[in-house]
């Protein structure tokens, strides 16, 4: 990833939307360490009929402090990903934007993104995880 950039455009230049987007988000077990070389137990969830803020409010409450979480959203039938949050966490790439996604996902076992109430996922849904 190259440094940010913010480039006004015209908003008249989009040519499809797409308002059911799937979701995949990744719970990492990669405990304390801050080894990025560290293998992660990874367990997968895909969310649909929500937007971003409550995918992740959903994943900062099942990775409950322990865990790292990255949120995707699957394009082609699953065939492709596009990162929103973090990264893979089981990458073993050096490059400084993989290695910056993965020291911010740990950060944010400490220090969560703030959710407003009103965006929240609603609390009877839970998902099918079995942890």
């Amino acid at each position: 990833m190259a440094d940010p950039q913010i480039t006004e455009v015209d908003e008249r230049t989009t040519g499809w939307e797409y308002d059911s987007p799937v979701f995949r988000v990744y719970l990492q077990d990669a405990g304390s360490t801050e080894d990025v070389a560290t293998p992660a137990a990874t367990a997968t969830y895909d969310v649909t009929g929500a937007d971003l803020l409550q995918v992740v409010d959903w994943a900062q409450d099942r990775a409950s402090g322990s865990r790292t979480y990255a949120i995707a959203l699957v394009l082609d039938e699953g065939r492709g990903l596009v990162w929103l949050i973090g990264a893979d966490a089981n990458s073993t790439s050096d490059l400084p934007a993989e290695l910056d996604a993965q020291r911010r996902m740990r950060a944010r076992r400490t220090s969560p993104v703030g959710i407003p109430v009103s965006d929240r996922m609603p609390p009877d849904v839970r998902g099918d995880e079995a942890d």
